[in-house]
Formats: structure tokens, C-alpha cells, sequence
């Protein structure tokens, strides 16, 4: 009986270790991995007579190098190709390669989403969308930007005359500028304090690579201020600040005003005041953007709002505390 029961013992414990093996495989497994079978099938849907014309006619070959990254986060792996030939890069350009993203359509096809000369893809993660802009890397010092919107990727930044610009207006099917995923959102809703003295509001953070500003430091930390939009916002916050104020936090926001104007600008809007676990502080402010300085400073000032020292209300404001005058200085060398 002795001798069963331990047969019996070892079976189980046999059983529940092949389980556990089995769980650790799994979770040791991606959530989908092609198969290489499904990779060579993707990647073939580009070795086409007209890809491969070029290379053989200058005694080359067609290579299709490729690397798999998940560049969204759903688990679902995407397809990075490089079209090239050695002994033949002119065929694909001064950049050397044709470089094209393959996303799976769910339905067994793929859609070829660049497929255009390019070295390499930089990707850039957004704050309001799984889908990185993606940065088409090249020979030059100026590289365009694609960016996701409505179900597949479109041109939203593009190079002219060396300079990065939004590409409504300027190319086709462009993505609109300053839209994060095809619908505006709205400035958070404003409301009064507990004990009903001043304008607080959540925080508002807008995505950075939006904007199309001048970099400017203040008190330690890099804004950009863009006029043309009417916000200064932060982008590299300082290190006594970063853990109450992150990248795109809106500083200021108000009537939109040209940079290049030489008789200047008048600056009219609310800025904010930012307090860890607090929503935000409002109060108006205006200042005067010159060119007579060399665009080099300018400041906004107002009665900035003092907050409790034990909650997030406001209990008073001030014209000699240290936001009542806000000072920004250019960034560039």
C-alpha cells in the first residue's frame, strides 16, 4: 500500500511539474509571434519583378534584411524592411535603401506602409496614442515625420528649405497640424477652490511634437513657446520640478500672437501654477514680445495665485511672489 501511494505521489508530482514547465513556457511566450513561414510570406509581397529590375540590371541581387519590433504595444509584431543592393545602392537613392513598415491587416495580408528611400526609422512614443510617430531617417539634416491617424500612417512634418513644417497645405493627404489622434480635446474645465477663492483647473499636458515653437529658458527649465498656437509649455522640466511637472504641461495659454511681427506683440492669456496632487492654479497675466531684444527675453505678469500650505486652495494672490513674474530667456547658443 506504502509502495502505491508513493507510485501514485511521484505521478502527481510528475504531472504538476511538466504543468509548471508548460506555464513558464507560455509565459515566457509572447502574446503572438509570427511564424517564419509568416514572416517569409510578408516580407515576399516586396520581392517584386520591378523591386528586383534595378539591382539585376547593374549585376547585383535584391536583399530584404528585416528586423520584427512591436512598435504599438499590442503584442502584434510589425515588419521593418530594408530594400537594398550591394554593389548597387543607387538604385534606392542617396539614402541607399528603400525602407518600408509592414503592418498585418488581421486578415492574413499586409500593408505596406512607406516604401520610399530611407536609411532607418526613428520612432517617437505619444502621450495620446499606442502608435509612435515615426521619423524616416536619411542623408541630410532634415527628416520628415509620419504620423497615425484615422487607421493608417500619413505625412504630418515635412522638410522645407531645411526647416521641419507641418505638411497641411503642402502635401497630400496630409495629417492635420496640431491634431493628436483626429479630434481636438478641449481645455480642461475650470472650477473654483474649496473655500472659493480663485480659478483652479486640471492640468493640462499637450503632446509636444505639436508644437512648432522657439526653445526658452525658465527658472532652470526648457519651454517652447509657440506663438502662432498662443502656449508656452514645458519640455525638459527641472529636476526640483519633475516630479509635479512633466513634459507638455502647459504653462501658459492665451490669443496667439506673431513671433515675427516687428512692431511686436502683446502677450494676454492665463497662466498656471502647479502643486503635486493639486489641480492647477489660473490667473492672467500679459507681457510684450519684441524684436527690439533680439527675441532674446520677454516676461508676463500678473497676480499670481499662494496656495495653502496644507491643501490645494487658494488663499490669496500676490504681485511680489515669484510667478507674479514669469521671465524667459532664449535657450539657443
Amino acid at each position: 500500500m506504502m509502495k502505491r501511494d508513493a507510485a501514485n505521489t511521484n505521478s502527481i508530482w510528475g504531472v504538476l511539474t511538466g504543468m509548471a514547465g508548460a506555464l513558464a513556457l507560455l509565459a515566457a511566450t509572447p502574446a503572438f509571434a509570427w511564424t517564419q513561414a509568416e514572416i517569409d510570406a510578408a516580407i515576399a509581397t516586396l520581392d517584386t519583378p520591378e523591386a528586383r529590375l534595378c539591382p539585376e540590371s547593374n549585376g547585383s541581387k535584391l536583399e530584404l534584411p528585416y528586423e520584427i519590433k512591436d512598435i504599438n504595444g499590442d503584442a502584434i509584431d510589425e515588419i521593418i524592411v530594408h530594400q537594398q543592393a550591394s554593389g548597387a545602392a543607387s538604385c534606392f537613392g542617396h539614402a541607399g535603401s528603400e525602407i518600408s513598415l509592414l503592418i498585418s491587416d488581421g486578415k492574413g495580408g499586409w500593408t505596406d506602409t512607406f516604401g520610399f528611400p530611407g536609411s532607418d526609422l526613428a520612432f517617437h512614443p505619444r502621450t495620446d496614442s499606442d502608435w509612435p510617430d515615426v521619423e524616416i531617417l536619411g542623408p541630410g539634416f532634415c527628416f520628415p515625420v509620419w504620423r497615425y491617424h484615422e487607421g493608417s500612417y500619413g505625412i504630418w512634418r515635412t522638410c522645407e528649405d531645411g526647416k521641419l513644417v507641418y505638411a497641411e497645405g503642402l502635401r497630400d493627404n496630409a495629417v492635420p497640424s496640431g491634431l493628436a489622434s483626429g479630434v481636438a480635446k478641449p481645455k480642461p474645465a475650470s472650477h473654483s477652490g474649496g473655500n472659493g477663492i480663485g480659478t483652479l483647473s486640471p492640468v493640462e499636458v499637450i503632446d509636444v511634437a505639436s508644437l512648432d515653437g522657439i526653445p526658452y529658458d525658465h527658472n532652470g527649465s526648457i519651454m517652447i513657446v509657440d506663438g502662432a498656437k498662443g502656449v508656452i509649455v514645458y519640455d525638459h522640466p527641472k529636476n526640483s520640478i519633475a516630479g509635479t511637472v512633466k513634459r507638455g504641461t502647459v504653462l501658459f495659454r492665451g490669443k496667439p500672437w506673431d513671433m515675427n511681427n516687428p512692431d511686436g506683440a502683446s502677450i494676454d492669456g492665463v497662466a498656471h501654477t502647479f502643486k503635486k496632487g493639486c489641480d492647477a492654479t489660473e490667473y492672467p497675466v500679459r507681457g510684450r514680445y519684441h524684436v527690439m531684444y533680439g527675441m532674446s527675453q520677454f516676461t508676463l505678469e500678473g497676480a499670481a495665485p499662494i496656495r495653502s500650505k496644507t491643501n490645494c486652495d487658494i488663499t490669496g494672490h500676490s504681485m511680489t511672489s515669484g510667478n507674479a513674474r514669469l521671465k524667459f530667456d532664449i535657450a539657443w547658443d
